[in-house]
């Protein structure tokens, strides 16, 4: 899910600076998450400019909030973020009443890393966009995300097995739509 790859511990150490006040380890918090949660917001809005003021919007609450974080063994900080984007989103969406679809991708794997590469795969759009916005979701935070199953339950508020289950409908659906196409 991150930008770059930091070891927990290392979060979890920015996160008790953040925690008393260091806004330099805050800073450095958002510069490890921020593009992977302006990656999932413009692949539920498509539109750079509302991503943009939403990701500042999630990083405002995460600021916040941050006193209030408590570290889990079975969740990790990343998911207590993807928590806060996912409400902020909703929170959007119930004022903009508008319809979202999830942005076309070259590799569902690779999207959270080349964000440009949408153009050339509208095929994949388009079956991505016929997919419920549940579905979209979970392929998102599982595979563009890569949140484990657990930390994608979390994320969602279901359990695992709502989730394994989800994401297997999913990937059938899509297969579906994409058979001969690729």
């Amino acid at each position: 899910m991150q930008s770059e790859k930091i070891p927990e511990d290392q979060i979890q150490q920015l996160i008790k600076s953040a925690q008393a006040g260091d806004k330099e380890a805050f800073g450095r918090i958002y510069e490890i998450y921020a593009q992977s949660i302006y990656n999932f917001l413009f692949s539920r809005l498509r539109h750079k400019e509302t991503s943009e003021d939403l990701v500042h919007t999630v990083f405002l609450k995460t600021w916040n909030n941050i006193r209030r974080y408590q570290p889990r063994k079975s969740a990790k900080f990343s998911t207590w973020v993807f928590q806060i984007t996912q409400h902020t989103l909703i929170d959007y969406w119930r004022v903009r009443k508008q319809t979202v679809e999830l942005e076309k991708v070259e590799n569902l794997a690779n999207l959270s890393q080349d964000p440009e590469g949408f153009e050339d795969y509208e095929f994949l759009w388009a079956a991505l966009s016929e997919l419920s916005l549940e579905q979209q979701t979970v392929l998102d935070l599982r595979f563009k995300q890569q949140l484990s199953v657990s930390e994608t339950a979390q994320v969602l508020g279901k359990s695992e097995v709502a989730v394994r289950v989800l994401q297997h409908r999913a990937i059938g659906a899509l297969k579906k739509k994409l058979a001969g196409k690729i």
